[in-house]
């Protein structure tokens, strides 16, 4: 028998007859007979409950205050993250090894592996270097396409080491060898020029567990694809103390994300994903960098994914890419017209006093020059 907190009054047939529990009441159930009270949000376990009973209420009052929900739906997103919180607290009782198939998967890609080591020292404080110390890439090329991708300008455009922009979305593995991966002083962001795709998937894991295994610490980022991050999710578990997802979510318009993000996956999939690594008990984060959105969708999206953020939501500005509204495509250069109005001086301080004093918001270096610019300089 367990302790369970009650969220909802019911009424139930005991061995002495029918009885209600009200609302803040304990109840003391087996698992079988409270698991359908469980799985409907009625019921909470009583060391997690006071807790969630809390999450449950303020969720309601957010979504239909901040985000314009109406009562009925309110209550179910809100039951919805109720769930993922009761997944998360059951995930973090536990954490298991890698299986012993994935263990001789990485035997096997050790024993193999030639090339060079491909981590290397960020140089910088801004840009990856405000989330990492060192970066690490296994390949070329990304098939995502994201219109503002700084890696394809410097690999095609200023470099000339990848012929076209239509050659970059050939994802190509490189050879790389991590196994005897030392331990590093601070973070690894790992990738920084690709993305973790099912492409790059086999190789980007062995490469993980070995920098892990090594005691690092390490910043995954992406625009999460459900497979990878699964099969991630599915092998980590016993890293969960030195990972973070950090997940590229700039919108909340998915017509607005297909545009600039063309081949990635869509909102759904990012916030399924986002939704998973929290369930599974990992770090998580996101980063809206660039923002593809005006001030406005931008406090949504920061209530949207709060709940599910156990770190920093990022805000960043779409960085040097003013040629886009010159874009011979009409519908780029409308697009790119409309980004960059929405991050005027003007705009960036409107909201980043409409976000002031959210304990998750975090500022990219682009936005901070514009609060630390001084008065009456354009």
């Amino acid at each position: 028998m367990l302790n369970y907190l009650v969220k909802s009054a019911f009424t139930a047939n005991t061995p002495v007859g029918k009885k209600t529990w009200n609302r803040g009441e304990a109840a003391c159930l087996s698992h079988t007979n409270a698991k359908h009270l469980l799985s409907k949000g009625i019921l909470v376990e009583k060391n997690v409950g006071l807790d969630l009973l809390y999450r449950y209420e303020e969720r309601v009052y957010q979504l239909i205050t901040r985000l314009g929900f109406m009562t009925l739906d309110a209550q179910k997103a809100a039951a919805d993250l109720i769930n993922s919180l009761l997944k998360r607290h059951e995930a973090l009782k536990t954490s298991q090894p890698p299986s012993s198939a994935f263990l001789e998967e990485v035997e096997e890609f050790n024993r193999t592996a030639t090339g060079g080591n491909p981590i290397s020292k960020i140089d910088s404080d801004e840009g990856a270097g405000e989330w990492a110390g060192y970066r690490c890439n296994i390949g070329d090329g990304c098939h995502h396409g994201c219109l503002y991708c700084y890696a394809e300008g410097m690999k095609v455009t200023r470099w000339g080491q990848i012929e076209s922009a239509e050659a970059w979305r050939t994802e190509v593995v490189k050879e790389y060898s991590t196994k005897k991966c030392r331990k590093y002083d601070e973070p690894i962001m790992f990738p920084t020029t690709h993305d973790i795709s099912p492409t790059y998937l086999p190789a980007y894991r062995c490469h993980l567990y070995n920098i892990l295994n090594a005691g690092n610490r390490v910043v995954l980022v992406s625009k999460p694809h459900r497979e990878c991050i699964e099969a991630i999710c599915n092998e980590f578990t016993s890293f969960r103390d030195t990972m973070t997802f950090r997940f590229t979510i700039g919108a909340l318009n998915d017509a607005v994300l297909r545009h600039w993000d063309q081949c990635a996956p869509d909102l759904e999939e990012r916030l399924e994903c986002l939704r998973l690594a929290f369930e599974n008990g990992y770090k998580t984060s996101v980063s809206t960098e660039p923002m593809l959105c005006d001030r406005s969708e931008a406090e949504k999206l920061y209530y949207t994914l709060e709940p599910y953020v156990t770190e920093d939501i990022w805000f960043g500005k779409m960085n040097g890419k003013g040629g886009l509204r010159k874009s011979p495509d009409p519908e780029v250069a409308e697009q790119a017209v409309a980004v960059l109005e929405n991050q005027t001086d003007d705009e960036i301080l409107e909201l980043v006093e409409q976000l002031k004093g959210l304990p998750k918001v975090a500022w990219k270096d682009s936005i901070t020059k514009v609060i630390n610019k001084p008065a009456g300089i354009a």
